[in-house]
């Protein structure tokens, strides 16, 4: 099973972006989503699939953050 994590792009460079990634940072490849700096994305193996609006990212952050307590 795979999971999508959405992401803050902080950089962009090319193709490439950093982003951060519960505060590192990580490149990413932005080949198939066209994206700029302060943008939020799903990624999947170091590659952005898909952007997304901040309200999405902070509400899958936080199911995250709960399933994490549940533990």
């Amino acid at each position: 099973m795979c999971l999508t994590i959405p992401v803050k792009i902080i950089s962009v460079k090319g193709n490439k972006a950093k982003v951060d990634f519960n505060g590192r940072e990580i490149e990413v490849d932005l080949a198939l989503v066209k994206a700029k700096k302060g943008d939020w994305v799903l990624i999947q193996n170091k590659l952005a699939i898909n952007r997304i609006d901040k309200t999405e990212a902070k509400e899958i952050n936080k199911l995250f953050c709960s399933l994490k307590e549940e533990k």
